[in-house]
């Protein structure tokens, strides 16, 4: 399959490496977009299964063709707005043409089958024999041994006892966020979801690490190791909002371990990209990351699930002077939106309720409302079935700019979760 967005330019098979851009940094939720990292629908969600989805935690089945249509209309309405679009195919392909990137990543992605050494070199030598293109697209889209050229009932299948991929379709890396975030000129390489995904990192590692256009300026690390076993606690990008002024905001439930949030909030400290971080704890039942309950549309705009919202516990994270152990200020009782506002200096926000169950019991049971991606500071990009969301965000003055979800938004994400935003300055 030919797998391209149609007539955007965001081709996969393209060899044309990225014009020189401005170095990586996310300094808001809000302000203006420049460039993000998508990962289009393809091989990884041709090959799922009820089955499959269950073992990877992933939402469900897609209808390939369909979603890939949706995706097509994000990403050209991303690209009218002038936001750069980055694919994580291509991205791939062009650093794996060097083998010190091709041996780095296939190092730590093999690393976990123990097979022995005979196996492991044999495996080994049948990825490395496949073209750049072609490696990339099956370590998104899931390995098999057919696909290596390699018998399936020979020792190898014996060894694998297949089920029956040899590494693992990646459908979430349609929820790119999920696997890292930037945090100012630095990210973290996440753990993600309950059983702590650690490929898509890797894939991402590797092409900050060794494509052209990031290598000349590595980013700092502040959360996560691609070499280190020792990283055990989850943590999602979904959970985690750069919020700007040196405040960010950190979801601590189901997708992100508490532990997770202090070690992202010292390694913020202590590289000076933060001075406070929000500790969100949600109550038992929040099971979605952060953003499908609260979502920043603009500096003083935000939407929020008040079933959700109105029951999170805050703790702040200072940094402390010269290198001292974090302060932990306890925050019961305070709303979240005031905590938020008083660590950014917001008089208030304009906060529209979401949800199907709304304080007029009205509201359509699709329509949750959250999870719009600001493109700058006024503009948003939303899921078009949240209507009556969006009508309340125009009615604030926000510019909604409204996509089809009939297939994408069946994976439980929103707008917000379908990139990861590499450039995005800050809001004075």
């Amino acid at each position: 399959m030919k797998d391209n967005v149609p007539e955007t330019g965001l081709w996969r098979n393209s060899t044309a490496l990225p014009q020189p851009a401005p170095p990586p940094g996310v300094y808001s939720e809000v302000g203006k977009l420049h460039t993000v990292l998508v990962c289009q629908p393809g091989m990884a969600h041709e090959r799922l299964n009820p089955r499959i989805c269950r073992e990877l935690e992933f939402g469900a089945p897609l209808w390939v063709e369909r979603a890939q249509r949706d995706f097509s209309e994000f990403v050209r309405a991303l690209q009218q707005q002038g936001v750069e679009v980055l694919e994580l195919h291509t991205l791939l392909a062009q650093t794996l043409e060097q083998p010190q990137a091709c041996t780095w990543l296939l190092d730590r992605l093999l690393a976990h089958m123990n097979l022995a050494d005979v196996l492991g070199a044999e495996l080994r030598a049948a990825c490395e024999n496949l073209d750049p293109q072609r490696l990339a697209e099956l370590l998104i889209g899931g390995v098999t041994l057919a696909d290596l050229g390699l018998p399936s009932n020979g020792v190898m299948g014996m060894a694998l006892q297949l089920r029956p991929f040899v590494l693992p379709p990646l459908p979430h890396t349609l929820c790119l966020r999920e696997s890292h975030c930037w945090i100012q000129s630095g990210l973290t390489l996440n753990l993600a979801g309950r059983r702590g995904r650690r490929n898509e990192a890797l894939l991402a590692a590797a092409v900050y690490r060794f494509h052209p256009r990031f290598s000349c300026a590595q980013p700092q690390l502040w959360w996560g190791d691609a070499d280190a076993a020792t990283v055990r606690a989850s943590a999602e990008g979904g959970d985690v909002m750069a919020l700007g002024h040196g405040v960010v905001l950190i979801g601590i439930g189901a997708r992100t371990q508490s532990r997770a949030a202090l070690d992202i909030a010292r390694g913020l400290f202590e590289g000076g990209a933060a001075h406070t971080v929000i500790a969100a704890q949600l109550a038992p039942g929040g099971d979605a990351p952060l953003e499908r309950y609260f979502t920043q549309c603009a500096p003083d705009v935000v939407t929020y699930r008040p079933e959700v919202v109105d029951r999170i516990t805050c703790r702040e994270l200072r940094a402390s002077a010269h290198g001292g152990p974090i302060q932990v200020v306890p925050r019961d009782g305070v709303h979240l939106l005031d905590v938020l506002a008083q660590a950014l200096g917001t008089p208030t926000f304009n906060a529209i309720v979401t949800g199907c169950e709304t304080h007029d019991g009205t509201g359509e049971p699709w329509d949750d409302g959250n999870g719009a991606l600001a493109l700058e500071p006024g503009v948003v990009i939303a899921f078009e079935r949240n209507a009556r969301t969006n009508k309340q965000l125009r009615g604030a003055g926000i510019e909604v700019i409204e996509m089809p979800c009939s297939e994408i938004d069946r994976i439980g994400t929103g707008m917000r979760g379908l990139c990861c935003p590499i450039v995005r300055a800050a809001v004075i």
